[in-house]
């Protein structure tokens, strides 16, 4: 009996092998590395990823906050549906726990996907966490209470078939509260596949207003924003520089929806390269690459990784498959082309949560990409992919460097979270993990200048544009988007590169709702405190 198991057991790892030696005979040749000007060192994180993927979806939330001011951001990780979320801090050596964090959830329920803001005018960063049963308010009690967060379920219409996944934060009207938008995915036990395109099949998303008093309104179907359709994920941003924050979602078995914000609560689809074929978009990395004053964004697919037959599921034969990545360049004047193939960012493995970050300090901003999909047979015995540090190494054109760079991550990474973790300007990383431990790399540094730009923790400043124009006369753009990666929330300090333009630096900032602050003859290497300015009109330039 014992010898019949193990027969079975051997030829169920020899057919996971013989899957996994097939995916990686499809993958084409891997992408040519580069050496890289940075390099990074392993820490460790106290928090291994456990989940029961036969009962849940295969996602987890993170994200990198400063929970109590003092400039350095902490990391939150979600756990499985019998798993508790942990609240950590890097200590010098690695990320260790901190005590009687009040991230108190129910039984049962995974941690999908998280956001922050200071939603209650203390100063502190509160946070909203997506989970299978619902989406949670979280207030900041601040360090002199018993628990540093206390949460309660925000009181709103969850369609049944759906799980909340993944949140992305603005002020949508102006009003000085903070607006959801949470994207929704059809719950585990309504899944019928994971290639439907033309039928209506999918969870819903919301479009929630906030009264003033972090209590919400449903406003989807005024908005004009209710569908069924699977989403991974979305992100405010200003894509028109208009003021207003727009909304560009990630679909699976879908398009990119980019949506305008009309100012009056409603918003308004715009076309784009994918309107015309169908893909599975799923993170989104966001920021102005080539550093023209417009945001650009960066979407992950399921890419060389599968073939055609696979993953068209039911398209007929005249719809288009892209598998592709996705790079869509703003061209001004609400237009948007796809240059992934351009930059040498196209064909890439299956990739989850993306982030657009300048990681040595060179001005050009880079893709971070965490890939592997844990439920692929074969793929955790072969480490099949390790994810990718693109470095743009000229203008609009990308290279992998993650192994020089020593940022490699074999586990099944769900999203990069990226921030300057020690304070020494340079950019770290944490790998958010699903069912393993997270990875954490510490940037060694190097001789580039830099400046940090640390906006108001308030709802006026998500989506805010930062304009940094250096000593050499090139000016650097950014904004602070909420929930870039894949149900994550990034660190709310924008990071500048300067690279040899080592002199004073002037900055300018301009709120959604008309307000903006200039900062000149800044010093290189030091990190800017963003003031919130006084009311339209009257604003000061210190």
């Amino acid at each position: 009996m014992k010898r019949w198991l193990w027969g079975i057991g051997l030829g169920v790892v020899l057919i996971a092998v013989a899957a996994g030696i097939a995916i990686v005979r499809m993958q084409g040749p891997a992408p040519e590395q580069v050496v890289s000007p940075v390099h990074f060192t392993e820490v460790p994180v106290a928090f291994s990823h456990q989940i029961d993927l036969a009962k849940d979806l295969p996602f987890m939330g993170s994200a990198a906050v400063d929970i109590d001011g003092d400039g350095r951001d902490e990391v939150i990780l979600g756990g499985g549906g019998d798993q508790a979320d942990v609240l950590l801090r890097f200590d010098g050596k690695g990320f260790t726990p901190i005590a009687n964090s009040g991230l108190d959830k129910p039984a049962g329920e995974a941690t999908f996907g998280m956001a922050a803001v200071d939603a209650t005018g203390d100063g502190l960063s509160d946070l909203f966490i997506a989970r299978s049963g619902g989406v949670y308010f979280y207030r900041n009690l601040g360090a002199d209470a018993a628990t540093r967060y206390a949460g309660e379920r925000i009181a709103f219409t969850l369609d049944e078939n759906t799980s909340p996944l993944a949140i992305t934060l603005a002020d949508i009207d102006h009003d000085g509260a903070v607006d959801l938008y949470v994207a929704g995915y059809i719950r585990q036990d309504h899944v019928q596949g994971e290639t439907i395109f033309n039928a209506a099949y999918g969870g819903y998303s919301y479009l929630l207003h906030n009264n003033g008093d972090n209590s919400f309104t449903d406003i989807t179907q005024a908005a004009d924003l209710r569908r069924q359709h699977n989403t991974f994920m979305g992100v405010f941003a200003d894509i028109d520089n208009d003021g207003w924050a727009d909304l560009v979602i990630a679909q699976d078995t879908g398009v990119v929806e980019i949506q305008r914000n009309n100012g009056d609560l409603t918003f308004g689809s715009l076309s784009n390269p994918t309107s015309s074929y169908f893909s599975y978009p799923m993170g989104i990395g966001g920021g102005d690459y080539d550093n023209d004053g417009r945001m650009d964004f960066y979407f992950s697919n399921v890419g060389t990784t599968l073939p055609d037959l696979m993953v068209r599921g039911d398209l007929r034969p005249e719809q288009v498959l892209n598998k592709d990545y996705i790079l869509l360049h703003n061209e001004g004047g609400l237009r948007f082309s796809d240059q992934a193939a351009a930059a040498n960012a196209a064909k890439l493995g299956f990739g989850w949560g993306t982030v657009m970050h300048d990681i040595d300090n060179d001005g050009y901003q880079d893709l971070l990409i965490a890939q592997n999909y844990a439920r692929f047979p074969g793929v955790k015995m072969l480490r099949l992919y390790r994810g990718h540090f693109l470095r743009q190494i000229a203008p609009g054109r990308f290279a992998a460097a993650e192994e020089s760079a020593g940022l490699q991550n074999a586990n099944f990474g769900i999203t990069p979270l990226v921030s300057d973790f020690n304070g020494d300007g340079w950019p770290d990383v944490l790998f958010a993990n699903l069912t393993q431990p997270a990875r954490a790399f510490i940037n060694d540094g190097g001789d580039a200048a830099w400046l940090q730009v640390v906006l108001p923790n308030a709802p006026a400043a998500l989506a805010a544009r930062v304009s940094v124009t250096r000593a050499d006369g090139v000016v650097l753009h950014d904004q602070w988007l909420s929930g870039e990666g894949l149900a994550s929330e990034q660190s709310r300090t924008l990071q500048f590169g300067l690279g040899n333009a080592d002199g004073v630096v002037d900055v300018q900032v301009q709120f959604g709702d008309g307000r903006s602050q200039h900062y000149r003859h800044l010093p290189p290497r030091s990190v800017l405190s963003v003031d919130f300015p006084a009311p339209a009109n009257t604003a000061q330039s210190p």
